[in-house]
């Protein structure tokens, strides 16, 4: 039955099909062959360029107001640029059409009839609905959610891989509820199974669709022979679209969300809009101002005709006919109205109608240089750009936010060290201690030597000979607590043991890597985790004795919790008198906040208890991953387990706020705990992350921390890795904020946080004036929680902008994202986020640019960003090279394209403003429209994509070239207009020379024969393609044979069309052309005239830039200066 509207959940009768839900169909295709022509149009014309641009069409079929002879000779490149817009996104969606189909086509067994007379048929994917029972086999991806009943592994257990949901390729295990299994039986043979199956009459309740993949409740109603029965439902007991079952050769299933309600698809929403560079913002704000600039420029032109053609001394002029067969002078308004569009029609090109295209064009060429670079290649995984939108932004950025655990740092976890009632175990020092050492200048000591014969386990980092003696001898009085501290770690878990062809254990696999590594530091101590059932774990003690641990109840780990535990209950054989006892012991591990308040009165304050936590501030001094176990023995306080039990399988079955009914249960048992230890788990950093952060800080960039560690872990990476200073004050003061300092009897006090955040702001404020920066700020979550808030973030961005870096330490993923979108807010500055787990996401999005990394937490960060690299020591390449170069070479051509079509245009109106504003053409229209696309398109071209104006290895070797970016040296309001004024200058040049010595009765030709207009725009138009194309050879910087080759390709093309055009081959396209080509070639003033004209456009380019070079040189002029030197040394 389906939910209504006003549902709380959904009902689901296994085995019959509910059709008033949506089918499995799946579609992510955006167009549908029906309505792909309309709806891409309606698109393309939803841009305002491409709208201006089909209005000028318009305007140039319309009669009186035409300048083409109502011939639309901007429909060709208009047409152009939607076909090839209309071609990108048809090949994108054909991309996802065939997805969809090859998805939706899929086939899987399906139950069909019940009973004994149950068969099982294949079915495509498609054509499932709820309530569907389907029998998924080896190797097969799962073909919508569903709840498992059974499967051929003894236990009803099923391994799967969830790659497609969340990149992990580590084995995950899911199991059939233990009643439903038990109802069901376990069977060899599917199709036994599905008959069973079918034959018991069972309803599921569950939760209304939703996105949220780690979690799922609902529970089953079973009406077996015996009577009905109440089974509770988890996400342990949920399989999801897209997950490949593995391990198992087939298990069974009913389907409870189909379609678009699947949770993956549910994930899959589309971002809303595009991410927009900020260079293109600038590009959309010039592109108005020059649209105002043409409008003013038409409307003057548009008065100054109206008034010369309705004057009474021009009307006079028969010659000039503008009056009427009947004598009558036209209406003046009628006429500036006309003319306003006929020039609006003339000057159209001061916007570039390619201008879109060719940015777009010269990005999409770009990205391919970042995935080639060599420099960026890890394990065989490129650089992975995403979208090409946001090339030039990774030459501008202001802020780096950048996540700890796998980013900074490798994400692959190694047992280091432990400590047991405040003994300490494990020698030698981590890498990121001998980092911090080595900054600070002291003496570092050299690791230990393995040794001899000693064990090797896989992540395992551990010498110390103690423990192997604390383990031999008995009598230690320490034995049995490192004992049950080990086996506390081989028995908390969610580890799935991995097995080889020779069914041979082969290793662990978990969803976290701290996890594994706890479990192999257990087993290289003897205390080996050998698999799970149904109903517990087995242990193997000192590779003889194998302990059953029966699991009664898990309580698993979350955010909130901060904390995971077991009931286990196991038979223990006495180490000394050799007598069995029955145990019943709760353990449980998490963070050490959360664990310390739960230790038994009597254990809070005793010196062990003093000693373990200066133990743990000392390994997270050392850059270890803490935790702390801690345990209850049930069996002796005389805990009523059965009681508890009882109460949480009740709160397992509520189908409404399940896990918070849960905790709370939880919460009751999880106290006077015993502390069993603490564990150092290593995390190292990753190649070069030090030289990348100081390169990145040379370039005028902030690098900020943003991980969920402890404090002292957090300064200590940040010292390791560049960020902050081995002595705090010694370059500027070192602002803390930390929880521990505000507390009061346990007690957060706001308002002496709050206090103190406003006296470090207020001095902030006066140091910035007086340009004394902090060396950084170091804030934990709840000190930033209360940061974060309307009345103090003025506060604390004050603070923030006078530090070189920040440390936020003990941060939410909602926290990470809340910092980006603040400082971008409040600073206009542009951000770049990286990280490479889930709880990245959130910040990854809210940033300008986000770079994913393609680690070990999957692929979930990779998915969301805009870049993927696989170290962060890509870094410097894609910021200080590709970046830098990309900003440059765009922000060129964008200023590029208004210059060169300033050069083409104004040449007409200084035409007008010497024959009356008259609307007369100077081009022929066919060159005119062909000067964006093929005249001038390649040289520029070439440069937007291939210049470098220094090399790799400069820009590496001087970091500082990149402020040119923060700085926004190549796209300002400034350049822009400097770019426009050289284009005026560019244009009065090549239109009076030519002008001044061709027209007005001058003869240039031995014929003795006048130029006429197009005679005179022939040349004019020559030398706007020759200055406009040599104005590109004045910003190359990286002259070889293809910016050459695009040289001599855009001079044959002018050459082919003005000869075809002008009759050459025969043909005549165009009268007002016919045979000028022969009379430009054949004349000598024309070569002076060219001559003179290119050197007086391009004297002042040169002038400029030689004046800049050697009074008012930049960084750029500095380091190509030293370059040269270098090269000739």
């Amino acid at each position: 039955m389906a939910a209504s509207p006003a549902a709380t959940s959904r009902n689901v009768t296994f085995g019959q099909e509910d059709l008033t839900l949506c089918d499995n169909k799946v579609i992510t295709s955006h167009y549908t062959p029906a309505t792909f022509i309309p709806k891409n149009l309606m698109e393309q014309f939803s841009k305002p360029a491409n709208l201006y641009f089909l209005l000028l069409t318009v305007l140039q079929m319309t009669p009186k107001v035409t300048t083409t002879g109502q011939i639309p000779t901007i429909a060709l490149p208009l047409v152009c640029i939607i076909l090839m817009s209309a071609l990108k996104d048809a090949l994108e969606d054909w991309r996802r059409h065939k997805s969809d189909r090859e998805e939706n086509e899929r086939k899987v067994l399906v139950v069909e009839g019940s009973g004994p007379s149950a068969t099982l048929k294949e079915r495509k994917w498609c054509n499932l609905r709820v309530g569907s029972m389907v029998v998924v086999r080896q190797n097969e991806y799962v073909p919508a959610d569903m709840v498992l009943l059974t499967s051929a592994d003894e236990e009803g257990h099923v391994y799967i891989e969830t790659a497609n949901l969340d990149g992990e390729t580590n084995l995950k295990t899911k199991a059939a509820p233990n009643a439903a299994f038990e109802i069901v039986g376990e069977h060899e043979n599917r199709d036994e199974a599905a008959k069973k199956a079918s034959a018991v009459p069972c309803t599921c309740e569950c939760e209304l669709p939703n996105e949220f993949l780690y979690t799922f409740a609902g529970n089953i109603t079973a009406n077996p022979s015996g009577g009905q029965q109440k089974i509770s439902l988890d996400e342990q007991h949920m399989v999801l679209r897209g997950c490949k079952i593995k391990n198992v050769s087939w298990s069974l299933g009913v389907v409870v969300y189909t379609g678009r309600e699947t949770k993956i698809m549910m994930n899959s929403k589309e971002r809303k809009g595009r991410k927009l560079s900020h260079l293109e913002r600038e590009v959309g704000r010039l592109t108005l101002l020059i649209f105002g600039i043409q409008t003013v420029l038409c409307l003057i032109a548009a008065i100054s005709s109206a008034i010369f053609e309705t004057s009474e001394e021009n009307l006079n002029k028969m010659y000039l006919n503008l009056t009427d067969k009947d004598g009558n002078s036209q209406n003046a308004f009628l006429v500036l109205v006309i003319r306003f569009f006929n020039f609006i029609i003339l000057f159209s090109n001061f916007i570039p109608i390619s201008l879109l295209v060719s940015m777009s064009l010269a990005k999409l060429a770009q990205v391919f240089f970042f995935y080639a670079d060599d420099d960026m290649v890890y394990k065989g995984i490129h650089c992975m750009p995403r979208t090409s939108d946001l090339n030039e932004e990774l030459g501008q950025i202001e802020y780096v936010f950048s996540d700890k655990t796998g980013t900074l740092t490798c994400n692959v976890m190694d047992f280091r060290k432990f400590c047991v009632r405040g003994v300490n175990y494990g020698q030698g020092m981590t890498e990121i201690k001998r980092q911090v050492m080595m900054k600070m200048g002291k003496a570092v000591e050299e690791p230990p030597p393995p040794v001899p014969g000693a064990k090797r386990t896989p992540h395992v980092d551990l010498v110390d000979e103690r423990i192997d003696a604390v383990l031999r001898n008995k009598s230690d009085p320490h034995h049995a607590d490192v004992r049950e501290f080990l086996f506390h770690l081989a028995v908390n878990h969610e580890v799935v043991p991995e097995f080889d062809e020779d069914c041979v254990m082969s290793g662990y696999s978990a969803s976290s890597p701290d996890e594994a590594a706890l479990c192999y530091g257990a087993k290289h101590f003897g205390f080996s985790f050998m698999g799970r059932d149904s109903s517990g774990i087995s242990v193997q003690v000192d590779e003889k004795d194998t302990i059953k641990v029966q699991i009664l109840a898990t309580i698993k780990f979350n955010s909130t919790r901060k904390r995971s535990s077991v009931i286990a209950k196991f038979t223990e054989t006495c180490a000394i008198t050799g007598a069995a006892k029955e145990r019943m012991v709760l353990y449980t591990k998490g963070a050490d906040s959360v664990i310390m308040a739960r230790l038994r009165p009597d254990q809070q304050n005793t010196a062990e208890t003093r000693q373990s936590l200066d133990t743990l501030r000392e390994f997270a001094e050392d850059g270890l991953r803490t935790l702390c176990l801690a345990s209850r023995d049930l069996t002796k306080d005389g805990t009523d387990v059965d009681a508890w039990l009882s109460r949480w399988n009740e709160a397992s079955l509520a189908t409404q706020n399940r896990e918070r009914k849960m905790d709370a249960i939880a919460e009751e048992l999880e106290v006077n705990l015993v502390m069993n230890g603490i564990t150092g788990i290593e995390d190292r950093l990753q190649d070069e992350v030090s030289d990348t952060i100081i390169k990145m800080t040379q370039a005028g960039i902030k690098v900020w921390m943003l991980t969920g560690d402890k404090t002292e872990t957090a300064i200590n990476i940040g010292v390791a890795t560049g960020l902050l200073e081995a002595e705090a004050g010694k370059k500027g003061e070192r602002p803390m904020f930390s929880s521990a300092d505000f507390e009061m009897d346990g007690d957060f006090n706001q308002e002496e946080m709050s206090k103190k955040l406003r006296q470090v702001a207020e001095k902030a404020r006066i140091a910035y004036n007086q340009k004394k920066m902090f060396e950084g700020l170091v804030i934990d979550g709840k000190c930033l929680e209360l940061a974060l808030e309307p009345e103090n973030e003025k506060d604390f961005v004050a603070i923030c902008r006078n530090c070189s870096t920040v440390v936020c330490c003990r941060v939410s993923p909602k926290q990470k994202g809340a910092v980006v979108r603040l400082i971008k807010a409040e600073e206009k500055a542009i951000t770049l986020a990286i990280g490479d787990g889930a709880n990245d996401c959130n910040m990854i999005m809210s940033a300008d640019v986000g770079i994913g990394i393609r680690g070990l937490e999957g692929l979930q960060a990779f998915n969301v960003s805009d870049y993927g690299i696989s170290q962060f020591r890509f870094l410097q390449y894609i910021l200080l090279v590709h970046g830098r170069w990309c900003y440059r070479r765009i922000a060129i051509l964008a200023n590029y394209m208004f210059y060169k079509n300033f050069v083409v245009v104004l040449p007409q109106y200084f035409l007008g403003a010497v024959s009356g504003f008259s609307g007369q053409k100077l081009y022929n229209d066919i060159l005119y429209q062909s000067y964006n696309v093929f005249f001038t398109f390649i040289p520029i071209m070439v440069f937007a994509i291939l210049d470098q104006d220094v090399s790799k290895k400069a820009s590496l070797k001087y970091p500082m070239l990149y402020t040119a970016g923060r700085d926004r040296i190549y796209m300002n309001f400034k350049v822009s207009l400097g770019w426009i004024a050289s284009g005026v200058w560019h244009a009065a040049v090549v239109f009076f020379v030519p002008y001044m010595v061709m027209s007005n009765g001058n003869i240039t030709h031995s014929d003795g024969k006048a130029n006429d207009i197009w005679m005179v725009g022939s040349v004019v138009f020559l030398l706007v393609c020759i200055v406009t194309n040599l104005t590109v050879l004045l910003e190359t910087c990286y002259l070889n044979r293809i910016v050459a080759l695009g040289f001599f390709l855009s001079a044959l093309l002018w050459a082919c069309g003005q000869g075809y055009l002008s009759g050459v081959h025969g043909t005549v396209v165009t009268s007002e052309l016919y045979g000028s080509t022969s009379r430009l070639f054949g004349c000598p003033m024309i070569y002076l005239v060219i001559l003179t004209s290119t050197a007086m456009s391009l004297m002042y380019d040169i002038h400029v830039k030689g004046l800049q070079c050697s009074f008012f040189p930049t960084v750029l002029h500095q380091v190509q200066a030293r370059v040269l030197t270098d090269k000739a040394l």
